[in-house]
């Protein structure tokens, strides 16, 4: 069923697999970049539909930097160019119209602007309708603009645009009438949350009878997603959630709609997109992140291939760095939003040898024979991805594990030879016939003056297995690894304290999926101590001051998790040409930092 055709509105479209609207920031001050242009060119080949999102219809509604914009008629010519490049790959195309400023709620605007920002969405469809599009989604999800006039919860308007069920839909259904009316034969898809997943905010029961209205008033299709900012993990899910959350709501509203509904978020694999569909649950499946993740999943799935990269649901480069101002990234896949970059072939290829076979290793290699080099990996262990083995040991991380498999895949198809079990000595390497010689040896584990009658656990040889074999157990540092850790010992059944010397834990976890980890350790009654300076551990005990009060802990096992230092075994070397030095031998950062900058590298080599 994924490959048969279906129709939305006036549109006929080529299979049943949509690609979702994402902020992207590739755009220029709101206007189309080649950049731009290239995302999309790469992903519209076997998709049957294309929503670019989410354009901004006025300056009020701009809330990313580099969001593209429709708000004026000097944007049509760029996004022109977006709709014929997506037509040119045989998919129909859509644009998200949207407004979202989080400084604002319901309340601070009168009838005439609210009905002035209605006229905005109508002049932005009236403009896709220009630029080329065959349809436009309204966005009326994820706790932006229009979505708060829908919740009791945020629209604490008493005149005709609040109070009621009628009046908080109203300013959504003016928008709707208010294309319809200007574009009656343009196809309008509408963005809807199936539930905000908040106490006193937009619930199923409320959604069902939207959903009735909106195809009453016209809407050629419903978008079911869910969650507002402060429950974002329902409409761009984690590793943490389980694959499907938001397919119940979909069935809800489907059930009460005969127009064509399109499911989202955390789909699972190919099975389970069939399954939705044979199921009557959706119409269409929508993907977002996968698209990022593996542009030519739907050329794979057409073709019968089994290569296709999932996405892991770690949001670290998709929407962490959407939401820092960046454009928009792929730990599994660093070309994004540089495609042209790294089309180059190189016309002098080299001998390179990769000492190293964890992320930023495994990437070089493989983008650097992907260039036409000749390339050689050495990995003193017995297995390829150095810390990603051990990232993918916590609960909610076994996703990670994709990662080290997609590269495996990756240095197969691209010949690089691969030696396991071969260390490389400071000697060796000066001796070794290579025109260039990258260093990608990781970090090891940072250490502490400690004042302790037991010997520490690291954190990383406790996920390698190494488990303690006491009950009460203290962990000193509260970042990423130490509570991930945590988690792990806690759900064998010891009692966990984690100890750290800063004012909270979790400094530079993504909110959403600190919220979850912290929401999960909680369950597991997993003690959590900030402002805490060890003194001293012995007979037991570990004593610590916070905020100058002097506390004791029982402790049978201490576990470091102070964090990483780079690996300086080939430091001497540093200054030479031959040689470069990438992932965390250079600089401690994640593994998406790692897998990028073995990927730039080959733009430079």
């Amino acid at each position: 069923m994924l490959l048969k055709e279906g129709k939305i509105g006036n549109i006929k479209l080529k299979n049943r697999i949509i690609m979702l609207p994402t902020v992207t920031n590739l755009s220029n001050e709101g206007f189309v970049s080649e950049r731009e242009v290239e995302y999309y060119k790469r992903r519209s080949k076997g998709v049957s539909l294309v929503i670019v999102g989410a354009s901004y219809v006025n300056k009020l509604g701009k809330f990313f930097v580099n969001q593209i914009g429709i708000d004026d008629d000097d944007k049509i010519q760029g996004l022109r160019k977006l709709s014929e490049v997506i037509h040119q790959n045989g998919a129909q195309a859509a644009i998200q119209l949207a407004m979202h400023n989080p400084k604002y709620k319901p309340s601070d605007f009168t009838k005439q602007q609210i009905q002035g920002f209605v006229q905005d969405f109508v002049s932005g469809a009236i403009r896709a309708k220009k630029a080329g599009f065959d349809a436009v989604e309204l966005h009326f999800a994820h706790g932006w603009f229009v979505n708060q006039f829908l919740s009791p919860d945020t629209n604490k308007r008493t005149d005709e645009y609040g109070g009621n069920f009628e009046g908080r839909t109203k300013f959504a259904l003016d928008i709707l009438r208010g294309v319809k009316k200007a574009l009656p034969d343009m196809t309008v898809i509408c963005r809807i949350n199936g539930s905000d997943f908040t106490d006193g905010g937009f619930s199923i029961e409320e959604s069902v009878r939207f959903a009735k209205l909106l195809e009453y008033h016209g809407a050629d299709a419903l978008d079911i997603s869910g969650g507002v900012s402060s429950t974002s993990e329902y409409h761009i899910s984690p590793m943490g959630i389980e694959d499907k959350p938001l397919i119940g709501i979909a069935k809800r509203i489907k059930e009460n709609v005969t127009i064509p509904v399109i499911a989202v978020d955390k789909l699972g694999s190919v099975y389970d997109w069939e399954k939705i569909l044979e199921e009557g649950i959706a119409d269409f499946i929508g993907i977002a992140r996968g698209l990022i993740g593996d542009p030519d999943l739907v050329k794979k799935l057409i073709k019968g291939q089994e290569d296709i990269r999932y996405c892991i649901h770690c949001n670290q480069a998709c929407i962490a760095y959407i939401q820092k101002g960046l454009s928009v990234s792929c730990m599994i896949n660093p070309e994004v939003g540089r495609e042209k970059e790294f089309e180059v072939k190189t016309d002098k290829p080299l001998n390179i040898a990769v000492i190293g076979g964890g992320p930023a290793g495994m990437s070089a290699a493989k983008y650097l024979a992907k260039k036409g080099h000749n390339v050689t990996l050495f990995e003193k262990e017995n297995k390829l991805g150095g810390q990603l083995n051990v990232a993918k040991v916590p609960p909610h991380k076994q996703e990670i594990g994709k990662v080290i498999e997609y590269l495996e895949n990756d240095l197969k198809k691209y010949n690089v030879k691969v030696y396991l079990n071969k260390k490389i000595s400071l000697n060796e390497i000066k001796e070794m016939p290579y025109d260039k010689i990258v260093i990608a040896t990781g970090s090891k584990p940072a250490k502490i003056n400690l004042d302790a009658d037991i010997k520490p656990y690291t954190a990383i040889e406790v996920l390698e297995g190494n488990i303690p074999k006491g009950k009460d157990i203290a962990i000193i540092g509260g970042g990423l690894t130490g509570l991930e850790t945590a988690e792990y010992l806690a759900e064998k059944g010891k009692n966990v304290t984690v100890l750290e010397m800063k004012g909270e834990v979790g400094e530079g976890i993504y909110p959403m999926v600190k919220k979850l980890l912290l929401n999960r350790l909680k369950e597991l009654k997993v003690d959590i101590i900030t402002n805490a300076l060890i003194k001293e551990i012995s007979g037991g005990k570990l004593m610590y001051t916070s905020k100058d009060t002097y506390k004791v802990v029982k402790v049978e096992d201490v576990v470091l998790a102070v964090g990483n230092l780079p690996d300086t075994e080939f430091e001497e070397l540093k200054n030479e040409d031959r040689y470069y030095f990438i992932g965390d031998c250079k600089t401690v950062a994640s593994a998406v930092e790692a897998i990028r900058d073995g990927a730039e590298l080959s733009l430079i080599i």
